[in-house]
């Protein structure tokens, strides 16, 4: 018979509750910057432009970066919107940079404009990018994490 010492048993107690914590959470896409699903809007569409700020944007004639995420809450939401404000100042005359917080976050619920607007793209999990031309139809969708490089050359592409 095995006899477990009091400290063996707490390591291997420790270690069977952190798998049961861990394991669920590492399969999870939402951590890994993987939405879920399909948008219901898709590349060719007229953008649903219902928000102040989007329609400001649109009249403006400015191509629109249309982030879903929440930079507090998710670590690949606030990695590309750090990477879409970085690429922005150069663009400023030419597009718009809007972030929609559709999901709760730890501490406050979401606009509820962004609620609908979120619904009406019909994104699920984060981070989402629309890049909407000039003309209002989506010319690019970023299910997930994107890079600055990826984000600033299909922005240049539409801008062009």
């Amino acid at each position: 018979m095995i006899q477990y010492r009091p400290f063996h048993l707490f390591l291997l107690l420790s270690f069977v509750s952190i798998s049961y914590l861990i394991l669920p959470v590492s399969s999870y896409a939402g951590l890994r910057g993987l939405p879920e699903g399909k948008s219901r809007v898709e590349v060719g569409d007229n953008a649903p432009l219902t928000t102040d700020d989007l329609r400001k944007a649109h009249e403006d004639g400015k191509v629109i970066l249309l982030m879903f995420g929440n930079p507090d809450h998710c670590i690949w939401c606030e990695k590309m919107w750090s990477n879409i404000r970085e690429i922005m100042p150069q663009y400023v005359n030419e597009a718009a940079a809007i972030l929609k917080t559709h999901r709760a976050s730890k501490f406050w619920g979401p606009e509820d404009e962004a609620v609908a607007l979120g619904e009406q793209y019909g994104v699920i999990g984060e981070p989402w990018l629309f890049v909407i031309d000039k003309d209002g139809i989506v010319r690019h969708i970023f299910m997930g994490f994107t890079g600055k490089g990826e984000i600033e050359a299909r922005l240049k592409e539409v801008l062009n």
